[in-house]
C-alpha cells in the first residue's frame, strides 16, 4: 500500500547551514529564514549532493581535496574509473523513504509531458526528444523517474503563493522525489565503477547521465546556483567516464547523443558568466538537427568565450581566432537554422514564421556577442548597433511570444547590453523578459534582469564598456545562467 509524502509546512529536520552554525534552525520551507536574514543561501532540507572536482578534461589532476564524508575510500581500479571516483565522491543520508503514489506519479507525468517538456526543447513538436527519449527513460528506470516527479512537484508549485497550502504541499512532494533520488544515486554510481563493461552498464551510464541532468534543471527552478552548478559538473564527470569505459565498445545511440549535448548546451551557457581561467567543456558532441537545433550558434558561442577566457589570461601560446572567420561560421548557422525551419514540424503554423525571426535574433546576437570579444571596439561600434537594432525589429515581428519564450533570453539579454542610454529599447527588453518569465517559468531570468538593469545604470565615463567587462569585476551581481 502506497504511502503520502508528508506533506507539513515546515521541515522535519534542521537545515545542513544551521546545523553547522550550531543554532536552532526556524525549518521554515523552502528555506529557513535564518539563513535568509544573515544573506546565506539556505541548502535546503533534502539530501545534499556533492561532486567533488578535481580532474582536467583529459584525465589530470587539477588539484587535490579531501574526501567528503561517506566516501567509500576504495582503491582505483585502472584509468576507466579513476575519473569518475575523483570527480564524483558523493553524500547521501536518511535512506529509506516511502514509494509514491502511482495516482500522483501519473498526474505528475503528465504534467512534464504537456508542460515542462514544451519548455525544454529548443522546439516544441512532435520530435521534442524531452518526450520521446527522456520519458521512455522515466518508465525504463526509477531514478530518472523520481528525478522527473521531483521536477514536476516544483514547477507546479509556481501555480501558487508562498501563502497557499498547496504550495507547501507540492514543495514537501518535490523534496520527497528528490531525496528518493540521492538515496538512489550512490548506488547508481557504484554498480557503474564495478560492472563490467556490458549493454546493461551502458544503459545504467544513460539513466544516471539524464538523472543528473533532470536534477539540474531541478536546482535550476529554485535559482540555488551553487546546487545546479555541481550537478552540470557531476554530468561532465559520467560522459567522460562513459566514453573512456563504453565508447569503444558501444556506440552513442540517438539518446545518448542527447543526452550529451543537453550537457553541452547547458556548460557552454554556463561558462557565458563563471568566468572561470580554466573554462573547459567536453565539446566532441555529435550534432543532429532534430535534438540540436541551434547547435551551430552553440558551438560558435563556445568557441568565442573560450577565445576571450584565452585571452584575459594573458596567454600568448595560442592561436588567434579572427572575427571574420567567425562572422563567416554566424552566416552559415543562420542559413542551415533556416533550411532546418522549412523541414521541421511545429505544432502550430505560426510557429515556423516566428522560428525564422528567432534565428535572426540568434545570427545577430552572435554577431554582437563576436564583436564584443574579439573586434576592436570603436571599429565594430556601428555593426553591434545595427545587429542591436535588427534585433529588436525581429522581436516585434514575434506572433506569439509563448511560441518560443524560452529560447528568447540569450538574444534578449545580449541585446540589453547594448541599450545603456536608451530607455525606450530597455523598457522594450525589459517588457519582454518579463514576458518570458510569465509564459515559461523564472529560472534565473529574474537575476539576468537585475544584471541588465544595474548595467544600465552605471554611470561610466566610456560608453562603449562591455557587460563582460563590468561581469568579470562584479562577479556577485553575475552570478546566474542565461537561459
Amino acid at each position: 500500500m502506497a504511502t503520502k509524502a508528508p506533506s507539513t509546512n515546515v521541515a522535519s529536520k534542521d537545515c545542513p547551514k544551521c546545523k553547522s552554525r550550531r543554532i536552532q534552525c526556524d525549518r521554515t520551507l523552502p528555506s529557513c529564514r535564518k539563513c535568509l536574514r544573515r544573506n546565506y543561501e539556505c541548502p535546503g532540507y533534502g539530501l545534499i549532493l556533492r561532486w567533488k572536482p578535481g580532474v582536467t578534461s583529459r584525465g589530470r589532476p587539477a588539484g587535490r581535496e579531501g574526501l567528503v564524508d561517506g566516501d567509500p575510500r576504495r582503491p582505483f581500479h585502472g584509468p576507466t574509473d579513476r575519473t569518475l571516483h575523483e570527480v564524483m565522491s558523493l553524500t547521501a543520508v536518511d535512506r529509506g523513504l516511502n514509494s509514491p503514489l502511482d495516482s500522483l506519479s501519473c498526474q505528475l507525468l503528465h504534467h512534464f509531458n504537456q508542460n515542462i517538456a514544451t519548455k525544454l526543447a529548443w522546439v516544441d513538436g512532435p520530435e521534442n526528444p524531452w518526450r520521446q527519449i527522456i520519458l521512455p527513460l522515466s518508465h525504463a528506470s526509477p531514478i530518472v523517474r523520481y528525478s522527473l516527479l521531483a521536477m514536476s512537484s516544483e514547477d507546479l508549485t509556481h501555480k501558487y503563493t508562498i501563502d497557499r497550502p498547496y504550495f507547501h504541499q507540492l514543495k514537501a512532494q518535490s523534496l520527497f522525489y528528490r531525496d528518493k533520488v540521492l538515496s538512489l544515486l550512490p548506488q547508481h554510481l557504484e554498480r557503474l565503477l564495478r560492472a563490467p563493461i556490458s549493454f546493461d552498464c551502458a544503459n545504467q551510464a544513460r539513466f544516471v547521465l539524464a538523472t543528473v541532468l533532470l536534477l539540474y534543471n531541478l536546482e535550476l527552478l529554485s535559482a540555488k546556483a551553487t546546487q545546479w552548478r555541481l550537478h552540470i559538473q557531476g554530468a561532465r564527470a559520467i560522459i567522460q567516464w562513459k566514453l573512456q569505459a563504453i565508447g569503444l565498445h558501444r556506440p552513442p545511440d540517438v539518446a545518448d547523443n542527447f543526452l550529451r549535448y543537453e550537457y553541452y548546451f547547458t556548460a557552454v551557457f554556463n561558462g557565458l558568466t563563471t568566468f572561470d581561467a580554466t573554462y573547459d567543456v567536453i565539446d566532441d558532441i555529435p550534432i543532429n538537427d532534430k535534438i540540436a537545433v541551434f547547435g551551430d550558434f552553440v558551438r560558435i558561442m563556445h568557441c568565442v568565450t573560450r577565445a576571450e577566457r584565452i585571452n584575459s589570461s594573458g596567454s600568448s601560446n595560442t592561436e588567434t581566432i579572427r572575427v571574420e572567420d567567425v562572422v563567416g561560421e554566424i552566416g552559415t548557422a543562420r542559413d542551415r537554422a533556416l533550411q532546418l525551419n522549412q523541414i521541421m514540424r511545429f505544432h502550430y503554423p505560426d510557429a515556423r514564421h516566428d522560428f525564422e525571426h528567432l534565428t535572426h535574433m540568434y545570427y545577430h546576437a552572435s554577431l554582437i556577442y563576436s564583436h564584443r570579444v574579439l573586434s576592436d571596439p570603436a571599429a565594430s561600434k556601428d555593426l553591434i548597433r545595427a545587429s542591436r537594432d535588427a534585433i529588436l525589429d525581429h522581436l516585434s515581428h514575434l506572433k506569439d511570444l509563448a511560441y518560443f519564450a524560452h529560447d528568447l533570453v540569450w538574444p534578449l539579454f545580449v541585446c540589453g547590453t547594448e541599450c545603456r542610454g536608451f530607455s525606450e529599447k530597455q523598457d522594450t527588453i525589459e517588457r519582454a523578459l518579463l514576458g518570458v518569465i510569465r509564459l515559461s517559468g523564472s529560472l534565473d531570468r529574474r537575476r539576468v534582469l537585475s544584471f541588465l538593469r544595474m548595467f544600465w545604470q552605471l554611470d561610466c565615463e566610456d560608453g562603449e564598456v562591455s557587460w563582460i567587462e563590468v561581469a568579470r569585476g562584479r562577479p556577485a551581481d553575475c552570478n546566474f545562467m542565461i537561459i
